[in-house]
């Protein structure tokens, strides 16, 4: 499973994420000013599943089913050790939804899937 992971999220999210392959909207070629829809068509393009705090996001899977796969953390304002702790808790349990679905919502006491 390949990710991108959205401006927005700290970059020690990816550490939830190994050995699959993440790349940071950072590391784009217009970095953090790539486009959405520029994001959404290399998620199709490459199979990649987003995961991202933008609701605009939620807006184009809906429309289009563009990104490929989506994660939409809404999680609030948290310090960076509960949002890490929060993946350390969770990690394995998405990806475990994402091999079976494409739209998932990440709140802080429940995971929603949506289709």
């Amino acid at each position: 499973m390949k990710f991108i992971i959205d401006a927005h999220l700290p970059k020690s999210l990816a550490h939830f994420f190994s050995p699959h392959e993440v790349i940071y909207t950072s590391e784009l070629s217009k970095g953090n000013l790539t486009p959405d829809r520029d994001i959404n068509a290399l998620s199709v393009l490459e199979e990649r599943v987003l995961i991202t705090k933008d609701a605009d996001f939620y807006y184009s899977y809906i429309a289009a089913r563009k990104p490929h796969k989506l994660v939409l953390v809404k999680l609030g304002n948290m310090r960076l050790k509960d949002f890490n702790s929060y993946f350390e808790r969770n990690a394995k349990t998405i990806l475990d939804y994402l091999h079976t679905n494409s739209f998932l919502i990440l709140e802080q006491k429940r995971i929603r899937v949506l289709e």
